[in-house]
């Protein structure tokens, strides 16, 4: 599912700052969009992309393919942020923890073959790797598919993938890897709607030492994506 660049901004990140900053827990703040029925929470010290900074303006002429993303942000926990921190491949195996939420409209063909196999490889291909490398480049440590929400149904994952299958994943290879020691671990929640319309994912990931590091952060986060029907 391909997320093209997007021409407008959904979500200005003085605003995402500013959210129901009062509402959150101490120390943390509360990110939402409203249209989109979503929200969840992050720490303070950590920085939210709007989807233009993510995607950059688009430039040239119109276009006039429906835009897939109703909502997208990134974060980064870095005391430096940027947005090359965010979901970028080469940077998976990374000391601090960034993330994704998404909300992605699908189209008719997308609907015909969504399952939850697609929800588990919409930020890693999970799969992917487990075929090309092999299964042990894989572990679950956490897997639930039976969530079920006012008719939203979805899943929660956490697992750790060694970090060299990540890159040869991206570079569209396989096979090479026969040991590593080096392992990115993911929490992650993803919904599809009673239509089977929306894709709704929240995902966030680092090196494995980075997430036990940082791990009551990065759950109180996954475990506060609200999906409003």
């Amino acid at each position: 599912m391909s997320v093209r660049r997007s021409r407008v901004a959904v979500l200005s990140i003085v605003a995402v700052s500013s959210v129901l900053a009062g509402c959150g827990s101490p120390g943390y703040e509360y990110v939402r969009n409203t249209d989109a029925r979503t929200a969840f929470k992050v720490p303070i010290e950590w920085t939210v992309f709007d989807e233009a900074m993510l995607q950059g303006e688009q430039t040239g002429p119109p276009v006039s393919t429906p835009d897939p993303v109703e909502w997208l942000v990134g974060l980064d926990a870095h005391p430096s942020p940027t947005v090359e921190h965010v979901m970028s491949q080469a940077g998976y195996y990374s000391d601090y923890p960034q993330g994704i939420a998404a909300v992605l409209r699908l189209t008719a063909e997308q609907r015909d073959g969504i399952s939850y196999g697609s929800l588990r490889n919409l930020i890693i291909p999970i799969d992917q790797i487990q075929d090309q490398v092999g299964r042990e480049a894989v572990e679950i440590l956490a897997y639930d598919d039976r969530i079920e929400k006012d008719g939203f149904r979805g899943l929660h994952f956490e697992a750790q993938i060694w970090a060299s299958a990540l890159e040869e994943a991206a570079a569209s290879e396989g096979g090479s890897v026969l040991f590593d020691d080096r392992f990115v671990q993911i929490s992650q929640t993803a919904y599809m709607d009673p239509a089977s319309d929306k894709v709704y994912v929240l995902a966030v990931l680092c090196s494995a030492e980075c997430y036990g590091r940082n791990r009551g952060d990065i759950e109180s986060v996954i475990n506060s994506w609200a999906v409003i029907g």
